[in-house]
């Protein structure tokens, strides 16, 4: 299968789940090898992946503050870089948590999520504008400051068509946020293919910053901002994770589930790109 970055051969580096990982032989992109189409999006990321735990959330409600405080951080970030507040397109958005502190800061926000209940959730019981669809064929005359990512770049059906859209969605000088699992993390490292965030059919790549930067840079960005974002979930969203990855262990039901738990920030990076 070839890389859906570069469009280059890969190689086989080893199996999850009954899914091959491959590595592009000349980008170094890590991607499953699995065909798939916006179907896949819609049926990956259902209600039960919202609600029943396993490699989504076992009550995504219980994020909402800590998302729409993360979408306050994120939007006091791009303020260094740019003092215009406009309009934010917020992809994979859920409920619209985050979009709503980009909201809170000031920012005018639209969310674009493919699960027709959390889209129906941030309609009616947060009032927002919703949108319902993948970016890969989202369509729409608007025009935006601002497009976020925020763990939503990894599960992307057709990469390069996403972002793409991304490019043309943006107005002139538009700013794109994106925030990912880092493939070059330490814990990454240290873990090999044990790393929790190997995780397909659910997860379908893995980026390092140098190579998401390249990618974004053949299509027009330029990388202005980078970093470690600090995260928190909660305890009942940790042990879900956990027990999926590990199983029935013993030990798991030690875990507090009404404590919020710090993410580690190093398995995680954040950055900032601007439309040239």
């Amino acid at each position: 299968m070839n890389c859906p970055l570069c469009q280059s051969k890969s190689k086989f580096v080893f199996k999850i789940h009954g899914y091959d990982l491959m590595d592009c032989t000349v980008c170094s992109h890590r991607f499953v090898k699995l065909e798939v189409d916006e179907n896949h999006t819609t049926a990956i990321y259902d209600d039960t992946y919202f609600y029943n735990g396993g490699a989504g959330y076992s009550d995504y409600a219980l994020e909402s503050r800590l998302l729409r405080k993360r979408g306050r951080m994120y939007a006091k970030k791009i303020a260094k870089f740019s003092a215009k507040k406009g309009k934010v397109l917020d992809v994979g958005a859920a409920a619209g948590y985050l979009l709503e502190g980009f909201i809170d800061e000031g920012w005018i926000g639209s969310g674009l999520e493919p699960n027709r209940t959390m889209v129906e959730n941030g309609r009616e019981k947060l009032g927002l504008d919703m949108q319902l669809g993948t970016l890969e064929n989202f369509e729409t005359s608007e025009k935006y400051n601002l497009i976020s990512m925020i763990q939503v770049v990894a599960h992307f059906w057709e990469q390069k068509k996403a972002f793409e859209n991304a490019r043309n969605l943006l107005e002139k000088n538009g700013l794109l946020l994106v925030e990912t699992w880092d493939r070059q993390s330490v814990s990454a490292k240290l873990f090999g293919r044990y790393w929790h965030e190997y995780s397909p059919p659910s997860v379908l790549h893995w980026f390092s910053l140098d190579g998401l930067t390249e990618f974004l840079k053949s299509l027009g960005f330029e990388r202005i901002a980078k970093g470690r974002p600090s995260k928190k979930i909660s305890g009942k969203h940790a042990k879900s994770l956990l027990k999926h990855r590990l199983g029935n262990h013993f030990l798991l039901n030690l875990i507090p589930e009404n404590i919020n738990f710090p993410y580690p920030s190093e398995d995680l990076f954040w950055a900032l790109y601007r439309k040239i």
